[in-house]
């Protein structure tokens, strides 16, 4: 009787060795993705040869409402109903990442005798500020929205020398983050060209 328990045991705990094996070497169904970062992309292959026509300048962080600054990638599936992908993120913060672009971007145009982030504590007479109003990925009209404000402002007497906004709808292909980033880029790489020359007319 002893013995036809033993055996009894012997047979469950080798069927649960064999039960757990089979569990460890299949992929399970629930496995989450790992997260995917992405950036704005700049291109240094619009280099501005001319002489500055302003000053140095220093470029602010660009502002944007405290619960969008985070690295989500916001989408929206039906008007006013926003949301974010869980798998997919901006590698720093929205404003930060816009910012570095601007740098870049003003700094590579030639316009200004200097470019400076405003974390600087160089005493500079010229200061961009940039909105972000909208950017977004509109998954039912299969589009990109980007909308940005730009001021050009005097620091010292706080005296705007010119605004404007800049809107762009760039269509997305595919309903996904990695689709959204490449139109994102699409519509910035625009808003380059439009922002030079928009501050290269010195009115």
């Amino acid at each position: 009787m002893i013995k036809k328990k033993l055996n009894n045991v012997i047979k469950i705990s080798v069927l649960l060795l064999i039960l757990i094996f089979i569990a460890a070497c299949t992929p399970s169904v629930n496995k989450v993705d790992p997260h995917k970062y992405y950036t704005l992309s700049f291109s240094n292959s619009d280099n501005r040869v001319i002489k500055p026509i302003y000053d140095f300048v220093k470029i602010d962080l660009p502002h944007i409402s405290t619960k969008h600054m985070t690295k989500s990638i916001v989408y929206s599936e039906k008007p006013f109903q926003k949301n974010s992908y869980s798998q997919s993120q901006w590698k720093e913060p929205l404003p930060i990442m816009l910012q570095e672009w601007l740098v870049q971007s003003i700094n590579n145009m030639n316009l200004f005798k200097g470019v400076i982030r405003v974390e600087s504590r160089a005493n500079v007479p010229m200061m961009l500020e940039t909105d972000i109003v909208k950017f977004e990925h509109i998954i039912y009209k299969d589009e990109v929205n980007i909308s940005l404000r730009v001021i050009l402002i005097q620091y010292k007497k706080r005296e705007i020398i010119k605004q404007k906004l800049f809107n762009y709808r760039v269509k997305v292909k595919q309903a996904t983050a990695e689709s959204a980033v490449l139109s994102f880029n699409e519509a910035i790489k625009q808003f380059n060209n439009d922002l030079f020359f928009w501050l290269e007319k010195n009115e």
